[in-house]
């Protein structure tokens, strides 16, 4: 058998198997509607995905074709809607436009690409089997996500093609692409943390809103915990717990961003913050081995996306770059070091972005990494100022026991690292 004819039969059986694949999802679905079947299940959507291989082959004959066959399978799935119009089970149209994606994804398999073929049909039945859970997230939504989801559309789909792609400056040191590209980064990781805790928080609770929160601000965790210590005593190795667990994902969001930037820094970054995650993790778990009564009281986040914050960030890091440049210009390492440890009293974030991005122009890795672990360590012991003022004895021991053995092991491991 010729291998043109052997390369089509293969077409043609991928295209059968895509359309069952999606068949499959509508077929288990109909479970759901005792007595009344929808138009179109497996054996359907089957001979949906062949005929859309079959009429894409033929297409080189006849052009028109597949056009035709797709519009006649989709009146066909309209008819046959029509004719169940009179039942009193609502049946949709999401099943029209799977058969649609159906007959698709079974013609582009047949034009030879098999990969975007079944990444859609996968796609597809993944959405279709995802219903409940879809529905579930967004009633969970209220104005406010929506209102941040829209918000981010801007920051990452209006604003950024927008700003242009060229370095100015003292040092050509500023580049608003890339400063706002560092924005949507941290903007958007914020916002996966804060939609989380949003939607989730009545089922984690405290713990679980803490380690969420940790992807938005461990600093807005902590000054909260520490407040509702003093409030409740009661609860306050669960909440000491949760202002540890918050710094423990705080490092591990400074390695990612550190990576996303420029990934060689995660070599020599990644084993000082990999241990202080998992010392401050392990410690922090301890803590939760005795559990106090389910806690009824949660931190509410402020929407990370807001545009106005936004454009402070950028600011900021435009400022923390524009001092590093000066530094290291003026003063070497030394200078990249002292930026370092006054704008991680501030905010870790900027001089992460800042630091990353330097090294991946020419700083040394070495400075980066020591300047990076400076800011985390300014960091932490701002949050040991906030628990000290805001929190009670006992939080104020545990955490600044935990946190500092964190910092210790951290550095140990970086010395080790580096000789």
């Amino acid at each position: 058998m010729p291998n043109d004819d052997l390369s089509k039969i293969y077409s043609l059986l991928l295209a059968l198997a895509l359309g069952l694949i999606i068949g499959v999802e509508r077929e288990w679905r109909e479970r759901d509607y005792e007595g009344e079947r929808r138009p179109a299940g497996l054996r359907t959507f089957g001979l949906i995905g062949l005929s859309g291989g079959i009429t894409s082959i033929l297409g080189n004959m006849f052009p028109a074709l597949p056009a035709t066959g797709l519009g006649l399978t989709i009146a066909i799935m309209m008819i046959a809607y029509w004719r169940q119009s009179q039942s009193s089970v609502f049946m949709g149209v999401t099943t029209i436009y799977a058969a649609f994606i159906a007959y698709s994804c079974g013609g582009l398999a047949a034009a030879g690409f098999p990969v975007p073929a079944t990444a859609g049909a996968i796609a597809t039945a993944i959405i279709l089997g995802a219903k409940e859970r879809l529905h579930r997230f967004v009633f969970g939504l209220d104005q406010k996500e929506i209102v941040a989801a829209l918000q981010f559309l801007l920051i990452a789909g209006v604003v950024l093609p927008l700003a242009p792609n060229q370095r100015f400056g003292p040092y050509d040191a500023l580049n608003p692409f890339e400063i706002w590209l560092m924005v949507v980064l941290v903007s958007g990781l914020s916002f996966l943390g804060y939609v989380s805790a949003r939607v989730s928080r009545a089922k984690s609770g405290i713990i679980g809103t803490a380690i969420l929160g940790g992807f938005v601000s461990s600093t807005a965790v902590t000054l909260s915990f520490a407040r509702m210590a003093k409030r409740n005593p009661q609860f306050e190795r669960t909440l000491t717990a949760g202002v540890i667990l918050a710094s423990a994902i705080m490092y591990a969001r400074v390695a990612i961003i550190a990576g996303a930037v420029w990934p060689p820094l995660v070599i020599k970054l990644g084993a000082p913050l990999s241990a202080m995650v998992l010392t401050s993790g392990f410690l922090g778990a301890l803590l939760l081995r005795r559990q106090e009564q389910t806690m009824t009281e949660i931190h509410t986040f402020s929407n990370p996306l807001e545009f106005l914050p936004a454009l402070f960030f950028a600011g900021l890091l435009a400022a923390v770059t524009l001092a590093s440049r000066w530094l290291e210009a003026t003063f070497g390492a030394e200078g990249v070091y002292a930026v370092a440890l006054a704008s991680g009293l501030a905010d870790v974030d900027a001089i992460t972005l800042s630091i990353s991005r330097f090294a991946s122009d020419g700083l040394a890795n070495h400075i980066a990494v020591f300047a990076i672990l400076l800011a985390t360590g300014a960091n932490t012991l701002v949050k040991l100022a906030l628990v000290a003022i805001s929190g009670n004895t006992n939080m104020r021991r545990m955490v600044s026991a935990v946190l500092t053995v964190t910092i210790v092991v951290g550095g140990i491991v970086t010395i080790i690292m580096h000789n």
